[in-house]
């Protein structure tokens, strides 16, 4: 259990660290939003689906 924890934890640190080129992009994505939104609630949404998985009691 603890591995999947701490797999999950360096998932989360890589996926939130990386959109930094993002920041600067002047583009919109799809319905106007800014492309840096829409990844990061799109990577909270992944990193949250993965955790009710990992932990789930069966």
């Amino acid at each position: 259990m603890k591995e999947k924890a701490l797999a999950l934890f360096f998932l989360a640190i890589l996926l939130f660290l990386l959109p930094l080129d993002l920041l600067f992009r002047q583009t919109e994505g799809p319905w106007g939003l800014p492309p840096l939104y829409l990844y990061l609630y799109g990577a909270w949404g992944f990193v949250v689906l993965l955790a009710y998985r990992f932990f789930r009691k069966p």
